[in-house]
């Protein structure tokens, strides 16, 4: 009797602490959120922020003793979250799922044997220096594709290397019979695939390679060619590079063949991934699993079956899954009616043929599903699929999904190619989203909403905020139906091609809606982009090598990808015109529908030349640049005021170039700035015909319809031809083809504000222009429209500084976010800070919400750099006005609620204003009042948390001991609670200057054996005074750890810096408390000692600069300056 088939893929899921309570769900599905206005939905927020800060700070910071553990016993494997991060968690076993051994007679014989371990790729030893050593970043934050792709699971997959399969011979189809009947029981799925292939021709190969997850077991084999046996000697598999190979007996003929292969494979095993499993609590149930879903991207699909796994092979694909009743199958394509079967409790289901796509984009759902259905204007069926108690929490989802198809249908001009969409809102699905072709999947949590019941819902900032954030989700996957699944990279290197256009197309769309969130947002990506790709170890480029398989997982980084692929399709879009943007992307997508393509395929839609002022360049000689360089470019303005003579130059930007403390007096690793090589120096004649004011083209646009499309019939000979064409990565360098725009003059004048371009591709031009008057300021790149950094001359940032004062309204909102930024990057490490604070300053009368949330960041870092300064209060006082102009426009922002939603971009933005506006004795603090009504009742917290402990522990530090005798006994009772009312203690008590409780709460943090405890307490989010006391105190106690704890809390013993050392270490605010941590241990290890150095150096820049120019600066009349 033949065996059923049984069929799943692989990948951590059925783990504890996974399961799902549906009586639970129905609570959370169904519970009513009383609305009101910004700043109690963002307090609310930041105090579930709080809560979990410990747990979530532990994913990032909290690794510092595990890794230790794993160097006594490599062999234990997946710790639970508590033991992963304290230091007397226990290592688990992880247990294995059971194996049915079903034995058939096999036609090919497989090789057996131990496994080997992956392949390493080897990196070359480099010596550490100073610039090696980075802090880490001052704020955190991810936009959109925090949500996407790059919140990852547990682990990632294992580091196997990407073996390109050979082109010789390539699939066109693929006939996939699934038996789904025991998935919950045994976590094992069976299964009957047909590969149907074309050799291109007669040659001496005798092999046929595929790939093959370790997970997978082969049972049976055939291979036909014309309907004969084609007979084979043997099949290896390579677990190592999950390979398949099967060796022929003679060499393959021109013509088609069929590779039919019987299996099994197991799912929801820690080893794989690509299946995501769920478990509903039953009572007395022996399930295991009673739902699941896939995400086969980037390289899982081989873990589900075998295939040609690799983005640019495309193929047609019938399915069928033979399944339980109770259970939903969805797959890409819409279902047949379902099949008979003599087990009345089982059934098949048949999908339609997919058109070609790769085999990532293939999907499966099973589960209890009920659905919500709806349809687009032009009829396509839109489905929202869940569990029956959370219909209700998926209305937005499914109202806002077919409006967004629609638009984008409309943009594009190109229908949505699939004759339905399927939404599904998973369990324990570890990205937000996947954009699996005509199956999406989300995460549950992130396409829920229950709207509060209120009389003018439509009107809340809670509601507002939920849709941008769901719509952007779910415009994000329904832009890659048309980037990335009718259009695929080729090759993982080019991920930018479906990712920068996902991204920017949901700015785009969210930009309808929530023109000023979407807007918003988009700069302040911008910002973290910038910031990240100026670090030595995070300037990655958006085309590079990707070698293994971890290295494609890493790449699907927040900034790094989504947020850069954004930027740089918006630069296109900005330097070829809106109008001729949007017809090359509807050819891009029309040339190569149903293909896979490189960014050469892209290049040659686009507009062959860009103009930027009097010049024209070839686009892709200017996007090469952007594509395969690391980092991003900073431009360097410098005036010669005597003879109206200018030079631009650009460099690749790296933060520590502009730390001061850093730099040694002899020598600098750096090229100068002004040195000559590359520079070509030329005169006025350089602006004869160019624009003063460059003007949109206009044409008149054709009106758009929609249009029904079948798949075009691509030949498998042409499918091949796409697939060799070289790979091409290209080299990185450090020299840009920029465009450069520079704006002087003043909108009160007759002349008005000038704007001159021209293209930067040297790396140094010099030239004159006899209109700027010496005591005009210059400034480059208005309105931020390109992503690079700009730096001036002194001179010219004193005339910028100085026009903010007199006039802020000459410069445009968005070059004043930027100045902020570059200001920070290239003056406030510098010898000249006091520059830098002065321009700060002119934020007292900054009226413009956007800018103003960039300046709390930009003051909020300078006054923590010197809170433990004699400085401090000079600041705090200097920083009044600008903290009262930041508190107004918070109460002003209430009035629009959209305008109140910026603040939710990023709640900790409110967090900071709070702390500053109490450390600067605003009445607003009502520091008193909330302690007399916090020592009153400690429990009864109002739904402003944040605001009110923030208040509190202002009233701690500032007060004498004897005023707040009664709130310090009080926090002492307190310290034996535990959860969240531990962790508010603590946070308060390290605020008072009570030196018992001090020393009891410092005893308290140690020994939670946290490291994420740690961070919290010594970087708090209630205060930015300093209590050197409690630091004293804390580190103290840590002194008190073994040597093995110690050793494994600031990870001596590694290779690198584990981020829990780094954020311990970096925490520090004085020479004294760094020279106490150095005695910690005797040995630090040569990377830990260069972070001492560099923290030395830091420091006693900070003592330096608080006492010499900032000590000047506060003496100086400001009104000269």
């Amino acid at each position: 009797m033949q065996t059923k088939p049984r069929m799943w893929e692989g990948d951590p899921c059925l783990r504890n602490g996974r399961l799902h309570t549906r009586q639970g769900n129905v609570t959370e599905s169904h519970r009513s959120r009383k609305s009101d206005f910004a700043r109690k939905c963002i307090a609310i927020i930041l105090l579930h922020a709080i809560f979990l800060f410990a747990i979530l700070a532990a994913l990032i910071i909290g690794h510092w003793i595990s890794e230790e553990n794993q160097k006594l016993n490599r062999t234990m494997l997946n710790t639970t979250l508590t033991e992963a991060y304290l230091l007397e968690g226990s290592m688990a076993n992880t247990a294995t799922p059971v194996m049915h051994d079903h034995k058939h007679t096999r036609l090919l014989t497989t090789s057996s044997g131990q496994r080997k371990g992956p392949p390493r790729v080897l990196e070359k030893k480099r010596n550490f220096t100073l610039v090696d050593v980075f802090p880490p970043p001052p704020d955190g934050g991810f936009g959109i594709a925090e949500q996407l792709h790059a919140i990852r699971g547990n682990k990632l997959t294992t580091d196997a290397l990407l073996v390109p399969l050979p082109l010789y011979i390539l699939p066109y189809h693929y006939d996939l019979k699934f038996d789904f009947t025991k998935f919950d029981t045994d976590l094992l799925i069976r299964a009957n695939v047909s590969i149907y292939l074309e050799s291109y021709g007669n040659s001496t190969e005798d092999e046929i390679q595929f790939h093959l997850g370790p997970n997978v077991k082969v049972e049976r084999m055939r291979l036909r060619k014309d309907g004969r046996k084609f007979y084979a000697k043997t099949f290896k598999r390579e677990d190592s590079k999950k390979l398949g190979r099967i060796s022929l007996r003679d060499p393959l003929q021109k013509g088609k063949y069929v590779l039919e292969i019987e299996y099994n494979a197991t799912i929801c095993d820690d080893d794989v991934d690509g299946v995501r499993c769920s478990l509903d609590n039953q009572t007395n149930s022996s399930l295991k699993a009673t739902s699941f879903t896939t995400k086969f991207e980037p390289t899982l699909a081989r873990a589900f079956f075998p295939c040609w796994d690799e983005p640019g092979v495309k193929a047609t694909f019938n399915i069928s899954v033979k399944h339980d009743k109770r259970y939903v199958v969805l797959s890409n394509m819409p279902g047949n009616p379902p099949l008979g079967h003599w087990d009345e409790q089982v059934t098949t289901t048949v999908f339609q043929t997919t058109p070609p796509m790769s085999t990532y984009l293939v999907a499966f759902a099973i589960g209890e599903f009920v659905k919500l259905e709806t349809r687009t204007e032009r009829g396509i069926p839109v489905t929202v699929w869940t569990y029956p108690e959370d219909l209700m929490s998926m209305k937005f989802t499914l109202e806002y999904a077919p409006v967004i198809f629609d638009r984008l249908e409309d943009i594009l001009e190109i229908p949505y190619p699939l004759p339905k969409v399927d939404l599904i809102a998973a369990r324990n699905f570890h990205v937000g989203g996947m954009e699996n072709w005509g199956l999406v999947v989300f995460e549950f949590s992130s396409i829920a909403y229950t709207p509060p019941i209120t009389n003018h819902v439509n009107e809340t900032v809670d509601r507002m905020y939920n849709e941008f954030r769901i719509g952007k989700l779910i415009a994000h996957e329904a832009a890659h139906q048309w980037f990335g699944n009718l259009v695929t990279m080729r090759d993982w290197s080019e991920l930018f091609l479906n990712e920068g256009f996902a991204t920017f197309y949901v700015y785009e769309m969210m930009s309808i809606e929530r023109p000023l969130t979407a807007q918003f947002e988009y700069y302040d990506s911008l910002a973290t982009l910038v910031a990240a790709q100026s670090s030595e170890d995070h300037r990655l480029s958006l085309v590079r090598e990707l070698a293994t398989e971890s290295q494609v997982e890493l790449s699907f980084h927040p900034t790094n990808l989504y947020t850069k692929g954004c930027v740089l399709i918006r630069m296109i879009r900005d330097l070829v015109s809106d109008y001729d943007f949007k017809a090359a992307v509807r050819r891009y997508l029309r040339r190569n529908a149903y293909r896979s393509v490189s960014r050469d395929d892209l290049f040659a839609s686009l507009p062959a030349y860009a103009d930027h002022g009097a010049e024209q360049k070839k686009l892709s000689n200017v996007l090469e640049g952007w594509l395969v360089n690391e980092g991003l470019p900073e431009v360097t303005l410098i005036r010669n005021y005597d003879n109206e003579m200018m030079t631009i130059s650009q460099r690749k930007t790296l933060d520590h170039d502009y730390r001061s403390y850093l730099k040694d007096r002899k020598s600098n690793s750096r090229q100068s700035r002004s040195a000559e090589d590359g520079s070509t120096l030329f005169d006025d004649t350089l602006f004869e015909g160019y624009i003063e004011k460059k003007t949109e083209r206009k044409r008149k646009l054709r009106p758009t319809r929609r249009k029904t499309s079948t798949p075009p019939s691509i030949s498998p000979t042409a499918r091949r031809d796409e697939l060799r064409k070289p790979r091409r990565v290209g080299a990185s360098q450090d020299l840009w083809t920029i465009p450069i725009t520079y704006m002087f003059g003043s909108l009160k004048t007759s002349e008005g504000q000038v704007i001159r371009e021209f293209w930067l591709k040297n790396r140094t031009v010099s030239f004159g222009d006899a209109e700027i008057s010496p005591n005009q300021a210059v400034l480059v790149n208005p309105e931020w429209k390109y992503p690079y950094r700009v730096n001036y001359d002194l001179l010219n940032w004193k005339l910028l500084a100085r026009t903010l004062h007199q006039n802020h309204l000459e410069i445009n909102n968005k070059s004043r976010m930027q100045l902020i930024q570059d200001a920070e990057y290239f003056l406030s490490n510098s010898n000249n800070p006091h520059l830098y604070l002065y321009l700060l300053g002119y934020l007292a009368h900054e009226s413009n919400i956007n800018v103003m949330l960039f300046g709390i960041d930009a003051v909020y870092r300078f006054i923590d750099v010197f809170k433990a300064t004699q400085l401090n209060k000079a600041i705090l006082v200097y920083f009044e006005p600008v903290i009262s102009q930041m508190d107004h426009l918070l109460n002003e922002s209430q009035v629009d609620a959209e305008t109140a939603s910026l603040w939710l971009v990023r709640p900790e933005r409110l967090s900071k204003l709070y702390q500053m506006r109490c450390a600067a004795g605003l009445a607003s603090c009502k520091n008193e009042f909330h302690t007399q009504k916090w020592s009153k009742s400690p429990d009864e917290w109002t739904e402003d948390v944040h605001k009110q402990v923030t208040a509190v522990c202002h009233q701690l530090f500032s007060s004498p001991l004897e005023a707040v005798k009664t709130v310090n006994e009080l926090l002492d009772s307190r310290l034996h609670s535990s959860g969240a009312k531990w962790a508010l203690t603590v946070q308060l008590a390290a605020c008072s200057h009570d030196q018992k409780l001090l020393r009891k709460t410092a005893r308290a943090v140690v020994g939670t054996k946290n490291a994420a405890v740690y961070a919290s307490a010594l970087q708090s989010d209630f205060s930015l005074h300093y209590n050197g006391a409690f630091r004293k105190y804390l580190w103290t106690e840590i002194s008190k750890m073994s040597i093995f704890e110690k050793t494994a809390l600031f990870s001596t013993n590694t290779t690198t810096i584990l981020p829990a050392s780094r954020v311990l270490l970096h925490s520090v605010k004085t020479i004294d408390e760094l020279q106490q941590i150095r005695s910690l241990l005797t040995n630090w290890g040569p990377l830990l000692t260069l972070h001492f150095e560099y923290l030395e150096r830091y420091l006693l820049w900070v003592s330096s600069v608080s006492q010499g120019v900032l000590h000047q600066f506060f003496a100086a009349d400001l009104s000269n300056f």
